[in-house]
């Protein structure tokens, strides 16, 4: 059985506490709107500011707000009304408040602060009238049952205390409900001045009208004088100005009817005191309505910067904002003649968890890090998001470029710190590359550039940080000239195919061939593939150059079949990023249409990590290529990190065993358990298994003893070129 939970010590002080204010100031409040107007029966005020304490508290306070509404309105009826009646006249203020404090709760979004049309609307449109309504009824008809108020007087009754407790409401509540936001207020001099020159313009137009107008009618003044002070207010100073100024209206426009009149009794004229009612609801009205939406325009206008300007998932300056700032605050340095450090940092690791545990984990990572760079800056430092896992930080003050070591170590160390998501914990890194104004470059995009070179020599190290030097540059240029001579290479026949032969360990037979890419430079010179690879990773290039290798391969495969030559299946290797393309199978579909290849005879290679980054993608990707009669091999395997759940599901063919461990399969325990370990793994998963770089007959007979399917090395051949390999296709091997 569950236990009742029960309020601790703590919460009732806070509840009795919360009552017992609300109660002064609602008692307050209404022994206020007595002394000044207090127009039918001796009970019902024609301006009943006390509703407008009770509305707030029940919006910002709740049950305890409300209770307080109903001490606060007993004590203070109980002046003039029998206990009894005061009673049932408390109960009627509680009712109201209580649904002037619960029922804008249940029309979602709505803000308290008043600080959006909507939030108006549903305030003061439908939960105040209705809240009113509701305390109107309720008082007046209690008054008419228990002969207090004649029959004639009980439609009169109803009309003033609702437009009086309607009047409280938009009088007291919008300024308390703002009082959080009083720092959107103005806070230049000028600002204040012209507040200032609002206020008493209110009082002194105030007193002339009633001193050269006869008869003077308060309505008047509220249209004439304080609904334009007002409107005024609401369109130069926020949600919060125009609040203040609607309640020192009500207190001017209450000060000059207890001066003129004694304050507003039954000796008023009906028609004047609905007047001024009627005058004073459109004033509160049309403030908070006008201020609303401006409110709201400039929200907009702060939404839209922010989206320009700033990075929507961390929240810090994005790489727009960042690039503006930097030019600004190089060209402050130049005039100053001082320095500015910039420190690139990119996250190490980041990818991983980002692929392996989904885009939101990602996402999260990605705020701690902002969070994390923002502590640990100083309030003139700038950090800005530029992208991906990329972050920059600008150091301004001197000395920039001894500081910048300092701030770097200290980035590096609390982004190394471990931090919790859920049920894991993640630990990530970051290398930084610095670069340094004037010494490293004179304008934003040199000096960006700069630090990305250091950054990637950093990561290369695995220092944690570097600064930029000479060399570097040395060795971006190598690497500008490498991807410039490729691209020339693409479409000059530079690039070459040369083929290595995988053997049946059983037959001796060439089961297959690798397609193996080489550049062949005009100049006789050959470029392995170790040198360009990499560089067309990263500037793009993979992506037509792989599209080349599959078309050469298969356009060789077509040439010897045509020659009778009976050729083996062809393999090619997929880079990482070939494989997540989306254009990939409709880039084979092609070619394959194009030169006639039998898909059977097309052998795809992906290396393990490849393959486990998006096991999703992965399978999608396999399934497709397998249903169209391909072959799927799982190269490099071992050297990733195999989830063999995934594996075991994954539609392949068969496994590579890396040369790393075949090479000493021999002489090393280690190496020899997980040659074994994997050719067992795969016979078990139906997968025929290939093990690279076998070069000796210790290998061969090992490889054989244990049940390998395929061998390939230089014990079969080197790679060669077409019409060298072919001569191989009817050899029989034989390894001794």
């Amino acid at each position: 059985m569950p236990r009742l939970s029960l309020p601790g010590p703590d919460e009732i002080r806070r509840f009795a506490l919360i009552a017992g204010l609300t109660a002064l100031a609602y008692a307050l409040a209404g022994w206020l709107s007595f002394k000044l107007s207090t127009y039918t029966a001796d009970v019902v005020a024609a301006i009943w500011l006390a509703a407008g304490i009770g509305a707030m508290a029940s919006l910002r306070f709740g049950m305890a707000g409300v209770a307080g509404v109903l001490l606060g309105a007993l004590a203070v009826n109980s002046m003039n009304l029998s206990l009894d009646m005061a009673f049932r006249f408390a109960l009627g203020a509680a009712a109201g408040a209580w649904i002037m404090g619960t029922l804008p709760r249940y029309l979602p979004p709505f803000s308290a602060t008043l600080d959006y049309v909507s939030s108006v609307a549903k305030f003061a449109l439908v939960a105040a009238p209705l809240g009113s309504a509701v305390s109107a009824l309720m008082g007046v008809l209690s008054l008419y049952v228990y002969s207090n108020l004649p029959a004639e007087m009980v439609l009169q009754g109803v009309w003033v205390w609702w437009l009086g407790d309607l009047l409280g409401v938009f009088l007291i509540a919008p300024v308390l409900l703002t009082a959080s936001r009083w720092d959107l207020l103005p806070t230049n001099p000028a600002a204040r001045l012209e507040g200032l020159i609002l206020v008493l313009g209110m009082m002194m137009l105030t007193l002339a009208m009633m001193n050269y107008l006869e008869p003077l009618r308060p309505a008047e003044i509220v249209l004439f004088v304080m609904m334009p002070a007002v409107l005024w207010a609401a369109l130069r100073f926020s949600v919060t100005g125009a609040s203040l100024a609607i309640f020192l209206a009500a207190l001017i426009v209450m000060g000059m009817a207890v001066v003129s009149y004694d304050g507003i009794t039954s000796a008023t004229p009906q028609r004047e005191v609905f007047a001024l009612q009627i005058s004073m609801l459109t004033m509160a009205l049309g403030g908070l309505f006008v201020s609303a939406a401006l409110a709201e325009r400039r929200y907009s206008e702060m939404r839209l910067d922010m989206l320009a300007n700033h990075d929507p998932l961390t929240g810090l300056p994005n790489r727009s904002y960042f690039q503006d700032f930097l030019s600004h605050t190089l060209a402050r340095a130049q005039r100053e003649m001082s320095q500015v450090s910039l420190l690139f940092i990119d996250l190490d690791r980041f990818k991983h968890i980002n692929d392996s545990q989904g885009h939101d984990v990602g996402d999260q990572v990605l705020r701690i890090v902002g969070n994390r760079l923002d502590e640990q800056l100083r309030a003139d430092d700038f950090v800005a998001r530029l992208g991906g896992d990329e972050f920059a930080v600008i150091l301004n003050h001197p000395p920039a470029s001894r500081a910048a070591a300092r701030v770097a170590r200290k980035l590096a160390q609390a982004l190394a710190e471990p931090f919790k998501l859920g049920q894991r914990r993640y630990a990530i890194g970051a290398s930084i590359g610095i670069s340094v104004y004037p010494d490293d470059g004179l304008d934003a995009n040199t000096l960006l550039r700069q630090a990305d070179l250091a950054m990637y020599q950093a990561k290369q190290r695995r220092s944690g940080f570097e600064y930029f030097s000479d060399e570097m540059n040395t060795v971006a240029q190598q690497q500008l000239t490498l991807e410039t001579g490729l691209r020339q290479a693409l479409g000059k026949n530079e690039l070459v195919l040369l083929y290595q032969p995988k053997v049946d360990l059983v037959s001796g037979r060439v089961m297959g061939l690798e397609a193996l890419i080489r550049w062949l430079t005009r100049s006789g010179n050959i470029i392995s593939p170790e040198q360009f690879i990499p560089v067309a990773e990263e500037t793009g290039l993979i992506m037509p150059l792989g599209r080349w290798v599959v078309r050469a391969a298969c356009e060789q495969w077509i040439t010897w079949r045509d020659a009778g030559l009976n050729p083996p299946p062809v393999a090619i290797n997929l880079s990482p990023r070939q494989f997540s393309d989306a254009r990939l199978i409709d880039d084979i579909d092609t070619v394959l249409k194009e030169t006639g290849m039998e898909p059977a005879y097309l052998q795809l290679e992906v290396t393990e990590s490849a393959a486990m980054e998006n096991p999703v993608r992965t399978f999608e990707m396999l399934d497709a290529l397998r249903q169209r009669g391909l072959h799927v091999y799982i190269d490099d395997f071992g050297t990733g990190h195999s989830n063999l759940g995934q594996l075991k599901r994954m539609p392949i063919d068969a496994l590579k065993i890396d040369k790393s461990f075949v090479a000493d399969v021999l002489t090393d325990n280690d190496d020899a358990e997980i040659a074994i370990a994997i050719i067992r793994l795969s016979h078990a998963l139906k997968l025929r298994v290939v093990a690279e770089g076998v070069e000796t007959p210790g290998q061969v007979a090992f490889l054989r003893q244990n049940g390998c399917d395929e061998i390939q090395g230089y014990i079969v051949s080197k790679p060669l070129p077409p019409d060298k390999v072919s001569g191989l296709f009817s050899q029989t091997f034989t390894f001794v």
